[in-house]
């Protein structure tokens, strides 16, 4: 809880909150309906030597989806549905920008997708559908 006794959005999440120590404690940058973040992605996250993980590179995605959505929305979204294109292994100890933006909505259903970037380079795609909670 901050100060005034509001809950602080994602204060404990593995990915985006800046006091779980054992986290990613990414920094997004948000504009109206996008969000960007640039991390360094550890050799600690690697599955085969030198190549990050999928589920960690699905991570950086859904994160940088939700952070958009709760910037636009002003509400907490919940992922329902998460596709991941990898279209080239991530390399430990890289740093990467991840960018996220909203793209629509179905209903209660709202759409997102992002992209990881590494050496100016798409590595990796993703769209999701989210709800709210």
């Amino acid at each position: 809880m901050s100060e005034n006794g509001t809950s602080v959005f994602h204060e404990s999440c593995f990915a985006c909150s800046s006091t779980n120590a054992q986290g990613l404690r990414l920094e997004f940058r948000n504009g109206r309906d996008d969000s960007t973040c640039t991390a360094s992605v550890g050799s600690q996250f690697q599955s085969y030597k030198g190549i990050v993980h999928g589920g960690i590179i699905a991570t950086l995605l859904d994160a940088a989806m939700v952070q958009s959505l709760h910037k636009f929305h002003g509400r907490d979204p919940l992922t329902c549905r998460l596709e991941v294109r990898f279209l080239h292994p991530v390399p430990s100890n890289s740093r990467v920008t991840v960018q996220a933006r909203r793209i629509g909505s179905r209903g209660k259903i709202v759409l997102a997708d992002a992209k990881l970037l590494c050496g100016g380079a798409c590595y990796a795609r993703a769209r999701g559908a989210f709800t709210f909670r």
